[in-house]
C-alpha cells in the first residue's frame, strides 16, 4: 500500500517552505503520497497545530503524520518520532505538539530522538529542520526505515508537556480546554468521541459553561439539526465535542476564545 504523509505547519503557501519539504520527500521516497492537512495554521500557534495534527489522526491514523510549528528550531530542543499504541507514526519537534495527536491513538508506545548522522542526512540548517531532518526522517519511514532507526530511544515522561490538557470529570462535570475555533467561528473543545461514552455525556441536552456564558444546547448529529442561527453541539470532522451556531459563528456570538476552559455536563429531561 502506497504510504502516506499528512502534513501541516505554519509555513503557508507564499514562500518555498512547503514545496521544498515536498521535493526532499520525493527524491528520499518516490512512492509516498504527501497530502497537506494545513499550512495556514497562524505562525508559533502549537496549540491549533496540535488541534490539526489530532483531527488528522482521529481521521487517518494508518498515515505518517508531519507536524512542523517549530518556534524553538535549531535551539536544541529534540525532533522526534513518536510511535502510538495504535501504530500511527508522528513526526514533529519536541515542543509538545504532538502530544495530543497521540491521544487519539492509543497513546504513545515509543519515541525516538531523531539523529541526522544516523540517517546520513546532510548537517541541517539551523532555521529549517522541517527540510533537513523531518521531512527526510518522515520520507524514510514512509520507504520503510524502522522507527528504531532514526536514533536513540526515549522516555516519553521526557518530552515537553502538551499545549492543552486532556478532559477531566468531576461530580458529573466535563472540564475541557477549547483548543481550536475553525474559520466558520465553530468552537472545538478538548473533549472526543471516546469522552462522550467515559463521562456520560451522551444526552439529548448539554449545559456548556464559558467564564459568565452559559448554555443549554441540543446535542445533534449535524448543523441543520436546529434553525438557522441556533445553537447545537456536535462532533464535527475533527474529532471534538464541538458548539457550533447554525450559519453563524458561536465564537463571535459568545465571546469564545481558544485556551478558554468550558465546562459541560449532559442534561436529563
Amino acid at each position: 500500500m502506497q504510504a502516506i504523509i499528512c502534513f501541516t505547519s505554519d509555513f503557508g503557501m507564499g514562500d518555498t517552505w512547503v514545496g521544498m519539504c515536498h521535493a526532499v520527500i520525493y527524491r528520499a521516497c518516490p512512492q509516498a503520497r504527501v497530502v497537506d492537512l494545513a499550512h495556514d495554521v497562524l505562525p508559533y500557534d502549537i496549540r491549533k497545530a496540535a488541534a490539526v495534527a489530532a483531527s488528522g489522526v482521529w481521521q487517518l491514523p494508518e498515515a505518517i503524520h508531519l507536524v512542523v510549528v517549530d518556534p524553538g528550531v535549531g535551539g536544541g530542543r529534540r525532533d522526534l518520532c513518536v510511535v502510538t499504541g495504535g501504530g500511527t507514526i508522528l513526526v514533529g519537534p519536541d515542543n509538545g505538539v504532538l502530544i495530543p495527536a497521540t491521544w487519539r491513538a492509543g497513546g504513545i508506545s515509543e519515541v525516538y530522538a531523531i539523529d541526522p548522522e544516523a540517517l546520513t542526512f546532510r548537517s541541517p540548517l539551523a532555521t529549517f529542520h522541517a527540510r533537513d531532518v523531518l521531512a527526510p526522517a518522515a520520507a524514510a519511514l514512509a520507504c520503510g526505515v524502522d522507527p528504531s532507526a532514526m536514533g536513540a530511544k526515549v522516555p516519553p515522561e521526557s518530552l515537553v508537556h502538551t499545549p492543552f490538557e486532556r478532559a477531566i470529570e468531576v461530580d458529573g462535570i466535563v472540564s475541557a480546554e477549547v483548543v481550536d475555533v475553525d474559520r466558520f467561528g465553530s468552537v472545538r473543545i478538548a473533549v472526543s468521541t471516546e469522552d462522550l461514552e467515559e463521562f456520560g455525556l451522551r444526552r439529548d441536552t448539554l449545559e456548556m459553561g464559558f467564564g459568565h456564558v452559559n448554555l443549554e444546547v441540543p446535542f445533534g448529529a449535524t448543523f441543520s439539526d436546529v434553525p438557522e442561527g441556533e445553537p447545537v453541539a456536535l462532533f464535527d470532522s475533527s474529532g471534538w465535542l464541538t458548539l457550533a451556531v447554525r450559519m453563524g459563528s458561536a465564537a463571535e456570538r459568545y465571546g469564545i476564545e481558544p485556551g478558554q476552559l468550558a465546562r459541560v455536563r449532559g442534561v436529563t429531561a
